[in-house]
C-alpha cells in the first residue's frame, strides 16, 4: 500500500515538472541571491523612473530575504512613485520597525501620510527624523509645506527661513514661502518671493503660476495673464497652468480664449470636475445651453456632491422646456441642501408649469419662510438674475498631470472594469498568463494539475478545432472517460458551439455526477452565451445598409436571464460543494454577483477565494472595485494597494482617481 502511495507521488511530481517545462518554454529566469544584488538592482530601477520593474524585482527579493529593512525602504518608495501612498506608508513602517534609526525612511514616511491628509503623523515623522539629523535642509522644507497646507503660515515661513538658512538651494523653497505670504495676503513680500523662485529656476512654471494667482487677487488679469501664459510656454500640457490661465482669459471677457483652455483642461485631465465645471459656466455666457447641461452631467458623475451644478442644470433644463428633468435636479439640489431657498423657489415655478399647483405652493412657502430666516434679499431668489461669473470655481484640489512631461505611468486613463473570469486551458503558453491549481489526491478531477487563464485572447479558433477531433477520436474508440467529453466540452464553448458543449457536459457527468470543472465550466458556458446573446441584442437596433444583421430567436427576457444567471451560480456552487477550496469558483461566482447587482454576495465571493489563496490577485483588485463602488473607499484602496504589489497595475490608476488627494 506504502509502494503504491509513493509511486503515484512520484508519478504527480513528473506531471508536474513536466507541465512546467512546458508552459515556461525552457525560459528559466536567474535571479541574484544576496540582498545586496536586489538592493543595486532596485535602485537601478528606480533611479531610471522604471517604478512598476522596480516593484517586482523588489516583491522577489523580499521574499527571500524578509527582514531587511533597505528592501521595504526600497520598495515602498516605488510603491510612493506609483501614487500607491497606503501602500508605501506599510513599507516604510515595516523598514522602522526593523531598523528605527534611518532618517530618510522617516523622512519618506512623513511625505506619504501627509499625501493621505495625516499631517500630525507626517509632523511626527519629520520631528523624529529632525532629531536624528537637525542639519537636513529637506526635513525644514517638508514641515514648512505642511504647516502651509494647514494654513500655519507664520510657523511655515520659520521653517523656510531654517531650510534657506542649511543651505536649500531649490527654489520650491520660494514658493511655498511665497505661498504662505500670500495666504497672509502680503501680496509684496509673496511676490518677492516667486521672482526669486523664478530667478533660480526660470523653466519651473510654478513660479509663473503662483505669480499669476497674485496678479489675479489684485485684480489685475493683463499681469496674470503674461504670467500665466508663460507658464504654459515652458510646460505646454501643463493643466494647473491652463487652468488657472482660462480664468484669467475670463477675467478679461475672452471666452472663447477660456473655452480653449478649458478644452485642454478636460482632454488632458477627463476626470477633472473643475475643468468641466467651469466649462459649463463658460458656454452659459456664450448661451450654449446643452453644452452647460452636458459638461454638468460630467460635473454630476464625477462629484455628486456638487450642489450648483444641479441647481444650475436644472434651471438650463426649465429653459429648454425640461421640466420633469429640472425638476429631478431641484430634488437632489434640496436633498443635499435641505435650506438652500433659491432651489424650492426654484422648484416652485417647475411645478407651476407641470400643473402641480398644491406642490408649487408648498415650496413658495417654504422659500419664503427661508428668505426670512436668513434675512435674504428677495430678488436673490431669482435664478435668472444670479452672476454666473461668480461661481467659478479656483483650484483646491489635485490636477493629475496628463500626458505633460511629467506624466507617469499611473496618470494615464483607464477604463474601470472588473478583470474577467477564469477559464480551464488546454494549450501551452507563457507561465505569467495562466495559473495553476493542484488537485493532487482530489476526487472528481481527472487531473493533478490544472491550468486556467482570464486572457480570452490566447483561446485561438484553430486549436480549438484541433482538440475537437482529437477528443472526438478518443471518443470513438472509448466512450467511459468523463475527461474526453470536458475536453470536448470547453472547445465547443469556445467556438461559440454551445449546443454541443452542453451536450458534452452532460455527458460527462453522466460518466462522473460529480465531476467538478465540469460545472464549474457549464456555469462559464452560460454565462458567455447570456453575453453573447445581449451582444446581438445590443445590435438589433442598428441599421445597417446592405448587411443582415443576425437576430436570435426566442429572445430572453429581463426574467429569463435573471433565472439563467440564476443556473450559472448554481453550477458553480455544485463545484464549491464537492471542492470547498476551489477558489476560482467562488471568484467567477463573484464575478456574476456583481453582475446582477448582488455586492455584498460578491465580496463574500471574493473574500472566500482570498481566504483560499491569499496572493489571489484579481480577486483582491475586484474586492477593491466593489468596495469602492459601495464607497467603502478605505478597505477599497487597501486591497487595490495589496493587488498592485502582486501585479495588477491597473490598481495604481483606479487608486489615482479614487484614494488620495495629493498636496500641492
Amino acid at each position: 500500500m506504502r509502494m503504491e502511495k509513493d509511486k503515484r507521488r512520484i508519478q504527480y511530481l513528473i506531471s508536474l515538472i513536466l507541465i512546467i517545462f512546458c508552459i515556461v518554454a525552457f525560459h528559466v529566469p536567474s535571479f541574484p541571491q544576496n540582498p545586496s544584488s536586489y538592493l543595486r538592482t532596485g535602485q537601478n530601477y528606480l533611479r531610471n523612473g522604471q517604478y512598476v520593474e522596480a516593484l517586482k524585482s523588489l516583491n522577489t527579493a523580499i521574499l527571500e530575504f524578509p527582514s531587511t529593512s533597505e528592501l521595504y525602504y526600497l520598495r515602498g518608495f516605488a510603491k510612493y512613485s506609483l501614487d500607491d501612498y497606503l501602500g508605501a506608508e506599510l513599507d516604510y513602517t515595516k523598514s522602522i520597525d526593523l531598523f528605527p534609526f534611518n532618517p530618510n525612511v522617516l523622512f519618506n514616511r512623513a511625505e506619504v501620510r501627509s499625501q493621505q491628509g495625516n499631517y500630525s503623523g507626517a509632523i511626527e515623522d519629520l520631528l523624529s527624523a529632525k532629531s536624528v539629523d537637525s542639519t537636513n535642509p529637506e526635513i525644514f522644507f517638508s514641515l514648512a509645506r505642511i504647516k502651509l497646507s494647514l494654513k500655519k503660515y507664520y510657523a511655515c515661513i520659520s521653517d523656510c527661513k531654517d531650510a534657506i538658512r542649511l543651505g536649500y538651494k531649490s527654489e520650491n523653497i520660494y514658493i511655498v514661502k511665497g505661498g504662505a505670504e500670500f495666504g497672509l495676503k502680503r501680496n509684496d513680500l509673496a511676490i518677492i518671493d516667486f521672482k526669486k523662485a523664478i530667478e533660480i529656476n526660470p523653466e519651473n512654471p510654478f513660479g509663473y503660476i503662483q505669480l499669476g494667482s497674485v496678479w489675479m487677487d489684485l485684480d489685475k488679469p493683463d499681469s496674470a495673464l503674461r504670467f500665466l501664459s508663460e507658464a504654459v510656454r515652458i510646460d505646454t500640457n501643463n493643466v494647473y497652468a491652463v487652468f488657472n490661465r482660462s480664468l484669467a482669459r475670463i477675467k478679461k471677457g475672452d471666452q472663447s480664449g477660456a473655452l480653449e483652455d478649458l478644452n485642454k483642461v478636460v482632454r488632458f485631465s477627463p476626470y477633472n470636475s473643475y475643468g468641466y465645471y467651469n466649462r459649463a459656466i463658460v458656454l452659459i455666457g456664450m448661451n450654449d445651453k446643452k453644452g452647460a447641461i452636458r459638461d454638468f452631467d460630467y460635473v454630476s458623475k464625477l462629484n455628486p456632491d456638487n450642489i450648483i451644478s444641479y441647481f444650475y442644470r436644472s434651471g438650463l433644463k426649465a429653459e429648454l422646456h425640461d421640466y420633469q428633468g429640472a425638476l429631478e435636479d431641484l430634488n437632489k439640489t434640496i436633498e443635499l441642501f435641505p435650506d438652500y431657498a433659491d432651489a424650492y423657489y426654484e422648484r416652485y415655478e417647475v411645478k407651476l408649469k407641470l400643473k402641480d399647483i398644491h406642490g408649487a405652493q408648498n415650496d413658495y412657502k417654504k422659500a419664503q419662510e427661508l428668505r426670512k430666516d436668513n434675512n435674504h434679499n428677495p430678488d436673490s431668489l431669482n435664478w435668472k438674475n444670479k452672476d454666473y461669473l461668480q461661481s467659478l470655481v479656483k483650484l483646491s484640489g489635485d490636477f493629475e498631470d496628463m500626458n505633460t512631461r511629467t506624466s507617469k505611468f499611473q496618470n494615464q486613463p483607464i477604463d474601470i472594469e472588473l478583470m474577467p473570469i477564469f477559464n480551464v486551458f488546454l494549450g501551452k503558453v507563457e507561465y505569467e498568463k495562466i495559473l495553476l491549481y493542484d488537485a493532487y489526491n482530489k476526487e472528481h478531477y481527472h487531473t493533478n494539475i490544472i491550468k486556467l487563464t482570464n486572457h480570452p485572447d490566447l483561446v485561438i479558433d484553430s486549436l480549438s478545432r484541433k482538440e475537437i477531433e482529437l477528443q472526438s477520436r478518443s471518443i470513438d474508440s472509448s466512450s467511459t472517460n468523463p475527461m474526453t467529453y470536458f475536453k470536448r466540452s470547453i472547445s465547443y464553448a469556445a467556438l461559440k458551439n454551445f449546443n454541443n458543449a452542453f451536450r458534452d457536459y452532460d455527458s460527462a457527468l453522466s460518466l462522473d455526477s460529480n465531476f467538478i470543472l465540469v460545472y464549474f465550466s457549464r456555469a462559464n458556458s452560460r454565462y458567455d452565451l447570456i453575453q453573447f446573446i445581449q451582444s446581438l441584442d445590443n445590435n438589433e437596433d442598428q441599421i445597417s445598409i446592405g448587411i443582415n444583421t443576425p437576430r436570435v430567436n426566442n429572445q430572453i427576457t429581463s426574467k429569463d436571464l435573471e433565472n439563467t444567471y440564476e443556473m450559472v451560480n448554481r453550477d458553480f456552487t455544485r463545484a464549491i460543494e464537492i471542492d470547498p477550496h476551489f477558489y476560482f469558483a467562488y471568484y467567477n461566482r463573484g464575478i456574476v454577483n456583481c453582475k446582477i447587482g448582488n455586492y455584498k454576495k460578491a465580496i463574500d465571493d471574493f473574500s472566500e477565494a482570498i481566504q483560499c489563496r491569499d496572493n489571489f490577485a484579481e480577486a483582491i483588485y475586484n474586492r477593491g472595485l466593489i468596495y469602492i463602488l459601495l464607497n467603502e473607499n478605505q478597505k477599497g484602496c487597501e486591497d487595490l494597494s495589496r493587488a498592485g504589489e502582486l501585479g495588477v497595475l491597473d490598481a495604481y490608476k483606479v487608486m489615482k482617481r479614487y484614494c488620495f488627494k495629493t498636496m500641492k
